[in-house]
């Protein structure tokens, strides 16, 4: 009976065993096929996870798989948690007794969870952990737990840790032939590149951007705002210029909206730079405030509104000063240098972790108030230099108006000068017209009142008149084109000599009777008369032998003093005849 008993105990126990066996088989199975999927189609994975009785997983090893499976399959979903009710399970199991790779996604989720609560020291914590590994094989969690990383340290504003972490992350993904990922941690990388000034760098990612053979619409949006980004820092105004128009047809952001103002504003369109500006601010959505500032400055300025950019960029320092501050702050607390030393303290004994931790926190006090005096030193440096360009400007500015009035009244005297110059030259040709009607009305009455005159000269006299006449007309229309006949006359004259000589004799001689009747009475032949006529008419010396072109010129003019009676020293030939016709 005993036997029997026992027997029927040993059944009941295999059956139980066998009941609990196929059971965890079946859920194990459904684990595994949800794993399968979680990559390609994370939506069916979670919706299979979600049919699990979480009551009926055998042992802690199906519970820590499923809490992972679930963590995991919501974060790929985007469902952000803040709680660790889901993923308790998988750090209480696989910590401590997971594979290097279990552990890594452990910790990346619950570095996730982290991230989700705001916590980065906590979440760069958990991520650091997680690859501090050697033997870890999931390239694709590294890969996602590096670019966590990068996005912390870029929001502690640690731009340098930014872009290394995005950089390793893209090796892994491009190792992995993930395109997509691998293009968007190359932007990431590309735009703290930018950020940062480093153009070597940014050239080589470019030049990686460059391999991809064909990008979707969203890549390549963001790869023209980073070309235009790129060209701002390190390009030439023409290499903006032809950014300019596809960034516009390609706008998806307020930020891109602030890249394309400060474009505007590289090519001197700073009118258009100001409208961006104000769309920006006046939209109601949230922007880059700090960014908006440093754009507004150089704006402000060519727009020549120097009172507002100089608030403007108080208001930039001011806040630069507090990110500074805070980098620094966020920094003196890096995760990564807290778990080092959390190791090492594990090793040392408890009095050297006292003394490195005295050490490190006077070494961040001080680092701290360095920083703090560099900074104010720099702002009060910046400070003066806008005051003292505040002031050249001015200077200048006053320089160009006192020059700008100098040469107004410059060009005041030198008009009234050409309205003087203009007036004499009226009242000396009124007299000059005056003149010749006078000489003209001589002639005339001479012709009138002498009828005894030799036909040679009433003939010389009436030329003169009709030259006269000319010359009146020409004067007072102001037409050249009544000077003609005289200069005609005048050159067929001049270049015969002695038609001329004797022409001008007769002139004299019907003009000034006496003058000539005085060179008669002292025995002057007709072509000393002639010669002496020429001084008569104004000509000097040297004017006259050049024109009479005669080596006898000097024997003649001695010949002429001598029957005068002129003292060769006593005084010039000239001056003698044209007093002695006016006297005369």
């Amino acid at each position: 009976m005993k036997f029997l008993h026992n027997i029927l105990v040993l059944m009941l126990l295999s059956l139980a065993c066998s009941t609990i066996s196929c059971s965890g088989t079946k859920e194990q199975e459904t684990l595994n096929r949800a794993e399968a999927l979680m990559e390609s189609h994370p939506d069916s994975a979670l919706i299979i996870l979600s049919t699990i009785d979480k009551g009926q997983l055998s042992d802690k090893n199906q519970k820590a798989k499923y809490a992972l499976l679930m963590s995991m399959a919501l974060d790929k979903n985007y469902i952000d948690t803040t709680t660790f009710d889901v993923l308790q399970p998988a750090c209480d199991y696989y910590i401590e007794k997971g594979t290097p790779d279990d552990m890594l996604r452990t910790y990346y989720y619950r570095g996730r969870i982290f991230q989700n609560q705001g916590d980065h020291d906590n979440a760069l914590n958990s991520f650091s952990k997680g690859l501090d590994n050697p033997h870890l094989t999931d390239s694709l969690t590294i890969a996602r737990t590096l670019v966590a990383i990068g996005y912390i340290y870029n929001e502690l504003f640690d731009i340098d840790s930014y872009v290394s972490y995005s950089l390793k992350a893209a090796d892994i993904y491009n190792g992995l032939a993930f395109r997509n990922q691998e293009l968007d941690c190359l932007f990431k990388a590309l735009d703290g590149a930018i950020i940062l000034g480093n153009q070597s760098i940014g050239d080589s990612i470019i030049n990686s951007i460059e391999h991809f053979s064909s990008l979707d619409s969203i890549s390549k949006k963001s790869l023209t705002r980073l070309q235009l980004s790129y060209a701002l820092k390190f390009g030439a105004t023409d290499d903006i210029k032809g950014l300019i128009h596809e960034q516009e047809e390609n706008l998806s952001s307020l930020n891109d909206a602030l890249n394309l103002a400060l474009a505007y504003n590289k090519v001197g369109n700073d009118n258009k730079a100001f409208q961006l500006l104000n769309i920006v601010k006046n939209s109601g959505l949230p922007y880059d405030t700090l960014r908006h500032l440093s754009i507004s400055v150089p704006i402000f300025e060519g727009l020549g509104n120097y009172k507002d950019a100089l608030s403007l960029y108080k208001q930039y320092s001011h806040k630069q000063d507090s990110i500074d501050f805070l980098k620094f702050e966020q920094a003196s607390r890096s995760i990564v240098e807290k778990h080092r030393i959390e190791l090492q303290a594990q090793k040392d004994a408890r009095h050297k972790s006292r003394i490195i931790w005295g050490c490190f926190g006077g070494i961040a006090v001080l680092s701290m108030g360095i920083l703090i005096l560099c900074l104010l030193v720099r702002s009060n440096r910046a400070k003066k230099e806008l005051a003292l360009e505040k002031v050249r400007t001015k200077e200048a500015e006053n320089a160009k108006l006192k020059s700008e009035k100098d040469n107004l009244a410059l060009e005041n005297r030198n008009l009234q000068l050409e309205r003087d110059k203009k007036a004499l030259e009226a009242e000396n040709l009124a007299h000059r017209v005056e003149a010749l009607e006078n000489e003209s009305d001589s002639l005339k009455a001479l012709i009138n009142s002498r009828e005894e005159l030799p036909m040679e000269v009433q003939r010389e006299i009436k030329v003169r008149i009709e030259m006269l006449n000319s010359l009146l007309a020409s004067y007072i229309t102001n037409n050249d084109q009544y000077e003609k006949p005289y200069d005609v006359w005048i050159k067929e004259l001049t270049d015969n000599k002695d038609e001329f000589m004797n022409s001008n004799r007769l002139a004299f001689q019907v003009s000034h009777p006496r003058f000539i009747q005085y060179f008669e009475d002292h025995n002057l032949t007709t072509d000393e008369i002639n010669y002496v006529c020429l001084y008569a008419i104004g000509l000097r010396g040297k004017e006259v032998g050049n024109y009479m072109n005669k080596r006898s010129h000097v024997n003649t003019s001695s010949a002429i003093r001598k029957k005068l009676g002129i003292d060769k020293h006593e005084t010039n030939i000239g001056i003698y005849v044209r007093k002695l016709l006016k006297n005369l």
